[in-house]
């Protein structure tokens, strides 16, 4: 195994990380287990926060105590995943809002994400954003498909839900206000006779 793709980890390395995992595992994926989340889960989140460790090993060396270290890498993971969760399930809700929408125009046949969002991002961008937020693909599997390291796919996802989220302020953005009339402000109608 390599530290952030740079060099692999030394035998001393590999043994101190191997006792950690003997130690700690059971008591962090208890953990996990006992915030609600599936046992499934709770076994990727310990993974992930022991990924986590082996990328920061030297950090973890030199911490005071190394099962803090690790839960609060666990903590971390699990924030991740929930915010992933939580923008999925939101960028879902705001597909099926625009797609009722546009349904209820005439001659809408094809209410895909591309459709709806085309012009928005990239295509790239949207077929990365679709396979990891709609389909469910891991950044593993993305990274592999798209011949890149994990933390680039992380990079690119992060960039593509930002250049989609910018997108979609700008359509919900209010046209321009009106001037400012004699005795109103500015975007104002006023009633009665002047």
């Amino acid at each position: 195994m390599r530290i952030n793709g740079e060099r692999p980890l030394m035998e001393e390395e590999r043994n101190f990380l191997r006792g950690l995992y003997q130690n700690h595992y059971r008591a962090l994926f208890d953990y996990a287990c006992h915030l609600g989340i599936g046992r499934e889960a709770a076994e990727d989140y310990v993974q992930d926060a022991f990924m986590t460790a082996i990328r920061h090993i030297g950090e973890l060396r030199q911490a005071k105590n190394p099962r803090r270290y690790l839960n609060q890498a666990l903590k971390n993971v699990i924030g991740y995943r929930l915010r992933s969760i939580r923008y999925a399930v939101g960028l879902q809700k705001k597909l099926q809002d625009e797609a009722e929408r546009l349904a209820a125009e005439p001659h809408r046949d094809e209410l895909s994400p591309e459709t709806l969002l085309g012009g928005s991002v990239n295509e790239a961008e949207l077929k990365l954003l679709i396979r990891f937020y709609l389909e469910g693909w891991s950044q593993k599997e993305l990274a592999a498909e798209l011949g890149i390291t994990e933390n680039a796919c992380q990079k690119r996802i992060a960039r593509a839900k930002e250049h989609l989220r910018c997108a979609m302020e700008e359509d919900r953005s209010p046209g321009p206000e009106t001037p400012a009339g004699p005795g109103g402000t500015s975007g104002e109608r006023r009633e009665g006779p002047e």
